[in-house]
């Protein structure tokens, strides 16, 4: 929300004076700032019992509200207090933790927000939301003075940690922090809004104002342990999944996005999709994965899969890994030419090599290859799939069903990729016509397979 909304309340502008004094040591979850630089975003512990951040401002207003409007014998209130401060006061200790997503400092809203503070920072106040807060008491004390001194005070869980703090604002805050520094920004007002006796309800409040953020969604998923089952059935494969925004597992370690694992899962849902229905979205739209799997409805089907997990992904991966061998098997010649594939070979003298590292199996391809030529054939294996007792396994080795057919098949999506879809990866991708003849191959071949095996 814009400042220009909340004015339209009963805000004004206001110029505020005076120092911030804050707790001496960082809270947990802090951002760490060094010589007024943000460098890192390490936890730190909090050895006191609570947080409490003080400073000065010259007004602030205060609404109060019943916290159930329809019960009028209950007193529990709920108190929103609209506060401006000023850049060079901003502490570097508030708690992030009821945040569910960790900021970004080289994320796009961030390169965004810095290029209007050293382009046009007299805009900045108005077009950004600003920071959220919710706190145990927020007091103001000496109200009645020409400069309030506002208190505010998270509260303490039993370990010491704080329970409140900023729920939505992350990378503004991350923003300020690193321009906290500049002299030029000091009395750039910064419009917080501190929610006093919201502790119950800090869970609602991230989800709530975080959906303004396309990925957030996962972060909250994460947050309310939607992802246990898949953590526990993937056994040591989960750490290479990132399953909340901006989650860092290093630099030198391959990662899997939770939404691509997702795609894997609705790809081979037999519930979902059966011998005439193909789930071309987990090519063109892999946030409706995310969203299939959301949805309570399809959530015991998508559970049926948990236990094959480790094999699914290990059977993605093979695929990527030999899809050169499988085409040039097929006759495919100049593999490095076709469009939709990128490997090495380029044009010019700063050409750099293509290397892929596949996370889960550790695997490094040269090449990347297109979602349009994988998807296709590893969402036919489904059909290499049985139920028994309510839940999936592999009725035919999905990784030995490739050796044998393998080439084939990427044979006849390279072929198609050429012929029929203008060597064009998008429309090859999104072809419910060749999805539909991939899955009757391998329908076809898995028969084959099984009453050979008899």
């Amino acid at each position: 929300m814009h400042l220009t909304f909340a004015a339209s309340f009963f805000i004004i502008f206001l110029e505020f004076t005076g120092n911030l004094a804050v707790n001496s040591k960082p809270a947990k979850n802090n951002l760490v700032l060094d010589g007024g630089k943000l460098t890192n975003f390490k936890i730190k512990t909090m050895p006191q019992a609570k947080q409490i951040l003080e400073f000065e401002c010259s007004q602030a207003r205060t609404i109060t509200r019943k916290l159930n409007y329809n019960d009028p014998e209950g007193n529990e209130v709920i108190k929103t207090h609209f506060l401006f401060i000023l850049l060079k006061n901003l502490s570097a200790s508030i708690p992030t933790t009821p945040n569910p997503r960790q900021p970004d400092i080289t994320a796009k809203p961030c390169k965004q927000m810095l290029e209007t503070l050293e382009q046009e920072p007299e805009y900045f106040t108005d077009c950004n939301r600003g920071l959220l807060l919710i706190a145990e008491k927020v007091y103001f004390t000496n109200p009645n003075a020409a400069e309030k001194k506002v208190v505010i005070d998270f509260g303490a869980d039993e370990d010491g940690n704080p329970r409140g703090g900023l729920v939505d604002g992350g990378h503004t805050y991350a923003v300020l922090l690193e321009k906290m520094a500049d002299e030029s920004l000091a009395d750039l007002p910064i419009f917080v809004t501190v929610i006093e006796g919201a502790e119950e309800f800090a869970t609602k409040l991230a989800r709530a104002r975080n959906t303004s953020v396309q990925v957030a969604e996962k972060s909250i998923a994460n947050l309310e342990l939607e992802f246990e089952g898949i953590k526990k059935s993937l056994g040591e494969y989960s750490e290479r999944v990132i399953y909340f925004e901006n989650e860092s597992k290093g630099e030198d370690i391959a990662t899997f996005q939770i939404e691509e694992l997702l795609a894997l899962l609705t790809a081979l849902n037999r519930d979902l999709y059966d011998k005439t229905t193909q789930p071309t979205i987990v090519y063109t739209g892999i946030a409706t994965c995310f969203n299939k799997w959301m949805n309570k409805k399809n959530r015991a089907t998508y559970e049926k899969l948990y236990p094959i997990l480790p094999t699914i992904v290990e059977t993605y991966e093979y695929l990527y890994a030999n899809f050169e061998k499988f085409a040039l098997s097929s006759g495919t010649k100049k593999f490095g030419n076709i469009n939709g594939i990128e490997t090495s070979r380029g044009k010019g003298r700063n050409k750099k090599p293509v290397a892929v590292r596949l996370p889960f199996t550790g695997q490094s391809v040269r090449y990347k290859l297109s979602k349009g030529f994988s998807m296709p054939i590893f969402a036919a294996l489904r059909f290499l799939l049985e139920e028994r007792d309510g839940k999936f396994i592999w009725a035919v080795d999905p990784k030995e069903f490739l050796k044998k057919h393998g080439d084939k098949l990427v044979g006849q999506i390279l072929e198609a990729h050429t012929r029929e879809y203008g060597s064009n990866p998008n429309k090859t991708g999104k072809s419910k016509v060749l999805w539909q003849n991939i899955a009757n191959a391998v329908i076809i071949h898995s028969l084959e397979e099984r009453l050979a095996n008899k």
